[in-house]
């Protein structure tokens, strides 16, 4: 993974350093986009564990950023004898993250550099616990499946027949002891969105 990250830093600043300057399309700001997506969810806690991920997004771009809300449900297979922070024993295979991350756009160009950062709130949903529950321990394992995070992203965008965009992106989740996963968050997703609407409107006044 760390390799990875340094591979994905490498062709982002290669791709900003290169862009050409005459290459000029701004018809993507000020856009409303809607998307899908879809990729891998990574976590070392308890062994490394890999799930997939799937979901949808708005993308709202401005002059040189954008809004990137989006929910994605993440499935692994089932993971057996868990130990969460509290020293309990859990069972669980699913996950649902929310987030909203704000990204800097610096080209115009077709081919984007995308780098952001954000939060999410990630919950597991199906967390069981292995010994007979007691209304102390269910109630550690509540407060412990649902979570903050900050969230950093980087990635590429490519815009093609004036409304659509592939994009992929690598996101990091730093390590939180009081969230049933306890180690840090790494996921790579590629994704698809299209030009629905205007994100602001033009004012005219007539005398």
């Amino acid at each position: 993974m760390r390799k990875g990250q340094g591979i994905l830093v490498a062709v982002v600043l290669s791709v900003a350093a290169t862009a050409p300057a005459d290459a000029q399309d701004r018809s993507w700001q000020n856009r409303w986009y809607w998307g899908v997506q879809a990729g891998a969810y990574a976590f070392s806690a308890s062994g490394t564990h890999v799930g997939v991920a799937a979901g949808g997004h708005w993308f709202i771009t401005a002059g040189r950023s954008a809004l990137y809300l989006a929910y994605d449900q993440i499935l692994f297979d089932q993971i057996n004898n868990h130990t969460i922070s509290t020293g309990q024993q859990i069972n669980f295979g699913t996950s649902q993250r929310f987030q909203a991350t704000i990204y800097a756009i610096p080209s115009d160009s077709k081919l984007q550099v995308i780098l952001g950062g954000g939060f999410s709130i990630q919950r597991i949903t199906d967390a069981e616990l292995v010994s007979p529950p007691t209304d102390a321990n269910l109630s550690a394992l509540d407060d412990a499946s649902t979570k903050a995070f900050l969230v950093l992203s980087g990635g590429l965008q490519y815009r093609f027949h004036s409304r659509w965009a592939f994009y992929g992106q690598y996101q990091y989740q730093p390590a939180s002891s009081g969230f049933v996963i306890t180690s840090e968050h790494q996921t790579l997703t590629f994704g698809i969105r299209y030009n629905l609407t205007n994100s602001d409107e033009a004012v005219t006044t007539q005398r």
